[in-house]
């Protein structure tokens, strides 16, 4: 099996990837609804044009969907 390389996405409904905050970044909170992670779950990678997110990042929310 060979490993395929997947493009950031650039997009998240209902997320402005541009006002990411640092905590949410780092995997600290929920870029969803902003509660702090103890649970998680990968929302995948994502890259914005600016802010926070300007080299590709794995955004992670809550383990139950919040939303």
């Amino acid at each position: 099996m060979t490993a395929t390389t997947q493009q950031p996405r650039t997009a998240l409904p209902g997320v402005d990837l541009e006002r990411v905050t640092f905590e949410q970044a780092k995997g600290w909170r929920c870029p969803l609804c902003d509660a702090i992670l103890t649970a998680d779950r990968s929302l995948g990678t994502f890259t914005a044009t600016t802010g926070l997110l300007t080299d590709p990042t794995e955004l992670w929310a809550c383990a139950r969907p919040c939303r």
